[in-house]
Parts: C-alpha cells; structure tokens; sequence
C-alpha cells in the first residue's frame, strides 16, 4: 500500500501540469483513502474503477467488497454492463475531452483478465471450437513454436513440463467443460484487445497518436489457483445478495455473473507457455511479462528492440523523463523513498542505458535474483536454484551445484536488498 514515504507518478505529472487520471484498479491507495473516495483527487483528476484489493468480483454485477467509484461518487454497474467495456468508455471520454494546450497522463488498469471467468457470448463463441480441437498440450506447443517464429524466445526454447496438478489432455474427463473455461479466458481478453483497439482510435481521431507514448503489459503471470471462500454460508461478493455458484467443477459453467470459475493449472501453464509455473511464484510463470511500447517517431524499430534486464520501476522513471520531470527528495512536505527504476527512455530511443545490475523479488514467501542473464530462484522456504535465461528461458536445468560460488555472491546480494 502508499505511505508517507513515497510518492506517486500521478502526483508528480500532476504537479508538472499534466491532467490525470486513473481507470479500472487503484488497489495501492491507502486503507484512509478506500473509504474517502474523493481523497483520489490527491493523485489524479479524474478516476473510474475501484480501490482496495479484491479484484473484479464479479464484471457484470456490483460487489460488496469493491466499489466502484466514479469521480469520487458511489457507480451502480448499469444492466448489461460488463467492467471491461465501462473502464474503455470512461478512457475514451477522457481522451475525447483533452485539449492540445494541456498534456495528459492515463492510467488504465483493466481487470480483465483476472478471475472469475466472466465474458460476454459473443466473445466466448469464437474460442469455443478451438480449444475443444486443441487442448491444453497441443496448444502449448502450438505458442512456443510461435514465440519462436516471432524471435520472442530463443530458438531451441523447451516447453516447462506441464503441471503435476494436469493430466494429459487426452485423459481429461470433461473436456467441453474444460474447452469452455478456457473459452471463457480467452474470450475476457479478446474483449480488452477491443478496449485498446478503441483507446488507440481515439487517440488517432483527436490526434493526439503522433504525439502520445503508450506502454501496454500484464501484472504478471497467469494464475492456477482455485477460489473456495465464497462457498461459506450467506459468502457473495454480489452487493445484491445473490448466490455465487463457487468452483471449478463441470456443474458449474464458465461465464455468466452467477457462476465463479477460475481457469485453473493446465490452461494457466498454457497462458504462461513456455515458462514453468503460475502467479505468486518467482519462476518466469510468475513473473516475466512483455512490454509493448508505440510512441511514433522515437520507437521505430520493430520486434524485440532490447533483451535487457528491466521492472516495471522503470516505467515511472521513463514517465518522469519523457515529462521533463525531476524526481524530488522531499514532495509534500515528506521525505520520499528515492527512485528505484531507471528509465527507459535512451533504449526507446534505439539506443542503450545504464540499466540495473541486479534486481530482487520476495513474493509470498519465494525468492528470486537476477544480474543479467543468471537468475537465482527458490521457492518458499526452498534451496537457491540458478538458471541461465539466456538459453535456458523455462529454468529447466538448475545449475546452482556448478556454480556454487555465483550462488553465494548473488544470495548477498539478495540479503543486502531484503535489508535495504
């Protein structure tokens, strides 16, 4: 959550002169602020979506545990609304009402595709047949062979062996229902492919594209977990009192607001392809997510314009950067923690920077390291493994027990960051 200690990049733009404002999840505003609501005018001007820290709960329905908050007031989910497209058309009007004297700062962070499994018909319908064709196994394979074609992965990149919690597609039982939750997955993301489709449209019919950076990433890795809170007596996240049918079993459907279905191991280890594990780890299931960057006239290149090391951190620092801003020592009469990311701004440029020399992750109890190529990782209260990422991106082979001496220098550089 925010503290005294730090300072946001909503604060900053907007004390640079630049309107703000923030769509779909907000859950790092403080606990004071989830119950002021128009406390968020402290960050942006103008907000839509949610704070605290319960995801979506439901896309189609109002939820008890995540209100929604337009501008500072309480928002009904209106029937037949679906958050997607609300958090879409709320950036579009934002857009729309920007003039060229002023810059302009958008946050979008859709839910989507965060559990539960909700979509619209339409979308599902057009994944229905090609999962049920596919399957988990020939789809994994099918992504990694793409991957490599498009030079994302290394040539010779090996798939992660599927996970324990998986048979084999061909021993699954319930293959239409399991057909139908990935389906479903796809179908929550086909729908934010058309919130971008439309945000980059409107950008172009104000004309604002040619002179507008637009980063695009995901949080991180898909997850495996199944949801069984909600099946305590009188449990709903629905603010209506409706029942929440809770569960990843074939009586239940993907889909629909009264259901609440998760994707589960196998389809998670298929969005995650080829790396090895799920959310809440520090293997590159957990952790690596590409970063798209359309800026006309500075990112001419195509493709992967740069294999170096960076966080998500980075993306502030750029920001600032970009905005001729100066990241201060004291805002607000506080003294703030000092930048962690460096910018990204001279490798947009097709250039390079002086990047990170090592970055650390600590996530639910598991650990990671990376400097440069070598990634240290273990899982919660687990031995270091080490993993060349350079050829070896789904951290198959484990070298720690021959390079025991890289091992140790990389753990204090973890102990010296956890203590920092």
């Amino acid at each position: 959550m925010l503290n005294d200690r730090c300072v946001t990049v909503f604060e900053l733009l907007k004390s640079a002169g630049y309107t703000s404002c923030a769509v779909g999840r907000l859950d790092m505003v403080t606990a004071e602020d989830w119950h002021n609501p128009k406390k968020i005018a402290r960050y942006v001007d103008r907000f839509f979506g949610s704070t605290g820290y319960q995801g979506p709960g439901n896309y189609f329905k109002d939820v008890r545990n995540t209100a929604f908050y337009r501008d500072g007031e309480r928002y009904s989910i209106p029937d037949g609304g679906y958050k997607t497209d609300l958090i879409t058309d709320f950036a579009v009007d934002f857009i729309k009402t920007q003039t060229k004297e002023k810059p302009f700062f958008l946050y979008m962070s859709h839910y989507a595709p965060h559990w539960p499994l909700h979509a619209k018909p339409d979308d599902i319908a057009k994944y229905r047949d090609l999962y049920r064709r596919l399957g988990w196994d020939k789809a994994r394979e099918q992504r990694l062979q793409r991957l490599i074609e498009m030079g994302l992965v290394p040539a010779g990149t090996q798939l992660a062996p599927r996970d324990p919690h998986a048979t084999a597609w061909k021993d699954s039982k319930f293959q239409e229902w399991e057909a139908e939750r990935m389906a479903t997955f796809a179908a929550q993301i086909d729908c934010l492919d058309q919130s971008v489709g439309r945000v980059m449209e409107t950008l172009r019919s104000t004309g604002a594209d040619q002179n507008t950076l637009v980063f695009f990433l995901s949080d991180n890795g898909a997850s495996d977990k199944a949801v069984g809170q909600l099946d305590k007596p009188n449990a709903t996240w629905r603010s209506d009192g409706t029942r929440t049918k809770v569960g990843n079993k074939p009586s239940i459907q993907p889909g629909p607001a009264d259901n609440f279905v998760t994707a589960g191991p196998a389809w998670s280890n298929l969005s995650n392809a080829p790396f090895r594990d799920h959310k809440q780890t520090n293997y590159e299931g957990g952790i690596a997510s590409p970063l798209i960057a359309w800026w006309p006239g500075v990112v001419t290149q195509t493709g992967v314009i740069s294999p170096e090391l960076a966080h998500i951190a980075d993306l502030t620092a750029t920001c600032l950067e970009v905005g001729g801003v100066t990241y201060p020592a004291e805002f607000a009469q506080r003294q703030v923690t000092p930048l962690a990311g460096k910018s990204l701004l001279p490798v947009l440029q097709g250039g390079e920077r002086d990047g990170h020399t090592s970055l650390c992750w600590a996530t639910s109890g598991a650990r990671a390291v990376r400097e440069g190529s070598w990634k240290l990782v273990a899982i919660p209260k687990g031995p270091w493994e080490l993993y060349d990422l350079s050829k070896d991106r789904a951290e198959l082979h484990d070298l720690a027990a021959e390079q025991p001496e890289r091992v140790a220098a990389m753990t204090k550089t973890f102990e010296a960051w956890q203590t920092r």
